[in-house]
């Protein structure tokens, strides 16, 4: 629901603006670059960890994000059985492509981190003999 400011416009209240605000063209192609910059690390990740916790946690993350990108990439190939030719010609064009390149992303960043903490797991083994 809608909240009216001092100037007499109806805003929508924080909790809706957050999930249904539209970003405008340049947040859009923003958000579409990052999405698929293959080196982009997420915030807070710190790939020179000497923490076995803390790449356990980023394993976490990145297993979860890989799942999402996932069911949405079957989602979204399960509904191109049903689409015309223009539109499913679009959404491979488009779509697919950029939920691919992120699920690839999400891999490479969790093969990292699963290798990372191997690394440390073993480091800490050899430091406490």
């Amino acid at each position: 629901m809608g909240v009216v400011n001092d100037a007499g416009a109806q805003e929508d209240s924080t909790a809706e603006a957050g999930a249904a605000r539209v970003p405008d063209h340049q947040e859009a192609r923003d958000a579409a670059l990052d999405a698929v910059e293959p080196e982009r690390l997420l915030e807070g990740e710190d790939e020179r960890t000497a923490y076995v916790d803390d790449a356990v946690h980023w394993i976490k993350v990145y297993a979860e994000l890989l799942d999402f990108k996932r069911s949405l990439l079957a989602v979204a190939e399960h509904e191109l059985r049903s689409m015309g030719d223009d539109a499913e010609s679009e959404v491979k064009d488009t779509d697919l492509k950029v939920l691919m390149a992120e699920a690839a992303r999400f891999e490479r960043r969790l093969d990292f981190w699963n290798e990372r903490a191997d690394k440390l797991k073993a480091s800490s083994v050899t430091d406490s003999e």
